[in-house]
């Protein structure tokens, strides 16, 4: 195995000799027998190692396993004994309020330190090995990841690397056996409270049955699945130019255009995946694509906005709701970077056209005000113009999208928020203009810094 791992690593690393490599080690089988290669091969690396404190006084033991016994061997034969840097976590807090299972919490910890620490190396190791990638591939398919799904677990995306990836568990384990490697026995392992622990034990022993290689098999079938997702993926790559566009804070796709293709959904998928919306959502979307406009649509980071002619891809926290807030003196638009401006008023004072700019007669503007989102209902007197307009025409009229109108404010009288004074970058009410009779003038600019 060790000539195999070898050459295995040689085809990832072309720098072997000088390469300064980080271990993730947990203490288990799998990570301690890669300790044990990097060592045979005298290649420069130090080890990292995470308490998640998940497992009480075991997760110790663990860590001083990695921290102790696993580097007796290096010290009784002279060579360089690595560095073992440790991290722990209080897990379980962090967990309480992420929304996140336990597994993904203490995933995204991990290598979240292992970034912090990639600087001060040209590689990270982590020891996954064929089993992982089929049941990441059993996963795959049961969360609905499409073709992609199929790619299982690259064997790198640096810094990442993982020289394991096309041996065995069975493998391994001889391996440390035959070499008698020291490691830690994980018993939750064979706990079926994890997702990957249920398809360890319970479904990989039934498709064993019936192919008793099924690791290698699939092993063998996910190169050739990379091959050809690379060349699929390259066409859709060519597609989504022609379809997707950057469009304010987010994408916009035209369903006109989408709609022009054979496999219009499964592009939309693919396109779609980038933004984390799962293919039930996406055949939702696409259901919805000759419907009525405002169906909005949610992944864990997007919102997704059906309009008439487009769909709108915005990441969600780009759409923070801004409260209702009331304003009780002039100095207090300042919070909400409006810069005021009070003076006398004379005929012949020079206008900026400019929708960013507002007058107003000072003396028809009761405080307190308010600045509130719109709704559905309101209307205005626009500046300008004979009698009254709802805004959502007024919008249609500008040709605003969903997302457009979601972000637009308006200021109004906290009293009464039915009359309102200014379309906030769009539009003053005619009721609080200036006329020859203003004596003062208040002047509110957006601030553009």
């Amino acid at each position: 195995m060790k000539e195999l791992f070898l050459k295995q690593l040689q085809s990832i690393v072309p720098n072997l000799t000088t390469a300064r490599f980080l271990l993730a080690v947990s203490g288990g089988v799998d990570s301690s027998v890669m300790t044990q290669l990097f060592y045979i091969h005298k290649l420069h690396f130090d080890i990292a190692h995470c308490n998640f404190h998940l497992r009480g006084e075991d997760s110790n033991l663990d860590m001083d396993f990695v921290q102790h016994d696993l580097l007796k061997s290096f010290e009784k034969k002279g060579l360089r004994t690595p560095t073992v840097l440790v991290k722990e976590f209080d897990t379980f807090s962090i967990q309480q309020n992420s929304g996140s299972s336990i597994e993904m919490v203490a995933r995204d910890l991990r290598y979240d330190w292992f970034r912090e620490l990639s600087p001060n190396y040209d590689y990270i190791c982590t020891a996954h090995h064929a089993n992982d990638n089929l049941e990441t591939i059993i996963l795959n398919l049961v969360r609905g990841t499409g073709y992609k799904g199929l790619n299982g677990i690259p064997e790198q995306n640096l810094p990442f690397i993982r020289p394991l990836l096309h041996f065995s568990s069975d493998a391994i384990k001889q391996y440390a056996a035959d070499n008698n490697i020291p490691f830690r026995v994980d018993l939750s392992n064979h706990s079926d409270q994890y997702q990957r622990n249920k398809i360890r034990n319970h479904v990989i022993p039934v498709l064993e049955q019936i192919n008793p290689n099924v690791v290698h098999t699939v092993s063998r079938n996910i190169q050739l699945f990379n091959k050809q997702y690379a060349f699929y993926k390259n066409q859709i790559e060519e597609v989504k130019k022609r379809l997707l566009f950057p469009y304010e804070n987010g994408f916009k796709l035209n369903i006109n255009q989408l709609l022009e293709f054979q496999n219009a959904e499964m592009i939309l998928f693919e396109t779609l995946s980038d933004f984390q919306f799962n293919y039930s959502t996406v055949e939702s979307i696409y259901n919805q694509l000759s419907g009525e406009s405002g169906k909005q649509f949610f992944s864990e980071k997007y919102k997704l906005i059906k309009d008439r002619t487009e769909l709108f891809i915005y990441p969600l926290d780009s759409n923070k709701e801004i409260h209702t807030n009331i304003i009780h003196s002039i100095t207090e638009f300042y919070k909400y970077e409006i810069i005021p401006y009070l003076d006398n008023f004379y005929i012949g004072d020079t206008f900026i056209s400019n929708p960013n700019v507002a007058y107003f007669d000072w003396d028809k503007i009761p405080f307190p005000l308010m600045i509130r989102t719109w709704e559905e209902g309101d209307w205005f007197h626009p500046f300008g113009m004979k009698g009254k307009k709802k805004l959502s025409d007024y919008f249609i009229d500008l040709k605003l999208n969903l997302n457009q109108k979601q972000q637009v404010h308006i200021l109004c009288e906290a009293n009464n928020p039915q009359n309102i004074v200014w379309i906030i970058g769009f539009r003053t009410d005619n009721r609080y203009k200036v006329t020859p009779n203003t004596q003062k003038m208040l002047r509110l600019s957006l601030n553009q810094d």
